[in-house]
């Protein structure tokens, strides 16, 4: 495959502190804090980049079955997905909807609004994968984030200790908790007192519309 590797981050194996810690604000989706131990594992420094996602398109990955969840492929196969959301390929060349219409592809910038289900198949034709929540917070100081919502491994559930509150308040993360992913880090349009390390994101993983992209582990 003639993509650019990336540089890895190595990180060890290990237990490492999970969740908020301080004074600070946060949900009460990043409570407890609590320990995680992590297999050694090695996780890129960058995320994916609109160029390494077409050639992902361009080798037909769309339409190979074995990189994809058996969902992932049914949706694919019914909604009629061939790229990610907002790009339209015109006159043989792909164009990107923008804040300021329809603009040549960026190519240097980070694929954007795609699913987990175009995610995970993307990371398995790299002979990769997504990384797990706790492996992205525990590498997260040694890369720059916050261009993209980064779609993780996990599975939406509550931590150790974690209880809703009562009333209305309870109602605001600990209900979502099934059938979801959790989303990393930040994007462009996050407001500032929401980018943070332990902040937990998550959508259903066919959604497109927020600023997803990949970052791979292996």
């Amino acid at each position: 495959m003639p993509h650019q590797e990336s540089a890895f981050i190595d990180m060890s194996e290990g237990i490492y502190e999970i969740g908020f810690a301080g004074d600070g604000f946060c949900f009460d989706n990043e409570l407890n804090r609590h320990k995680v131990y992590l297999n050694a594992f090695a996780i890129s420094s960058n995320l994916v980049t609109n160029t390494e996602y077409l050639e992902f398109i361009n080798a037909g990955g769309y339409h190979d079955f074995r990189y994809w969840h058996s969902e992932g492929w049914a949706w694919a196969n019914e909604h009629k997905i061939e790229a990610p959301m907002y790009w339209h390929l015109i006159d043989g060349e792909w164009q990107g909807y923008t804040y300021h219409g329809l603009q040549p592809l960026g190519l240097k910038d980070p694929v954007c609004h795609i699913s987990y289900y175009e995610a995970y198949a993307y990371a398995q034709w790299r002979g990769m994968r997504l990384p797990t929540e706790f492996e992205w917070e525990a590498a997260a100081t040694r890369f720059n984030w916050g261009k993209a919502w980064e779609w993780t491994e996990s599975a939406y559930l509550p931590y150790p200790g974690f209880n809703k509150a009562p009333g209305a308040i309870g109602e605001y993360n600990g209900k979502f908790m099934v059938n979801q992913k959790v989303l990393r880090g930040a994007s462009e349009v996050t407001p500032p007192g929401h980018q943070r390390i332990t902040y937990r994101n998550f959508f259903h993983p066919y959604l497109r519309w927020q600023f997803n992209g990949i970052r791979l582990a292996k």
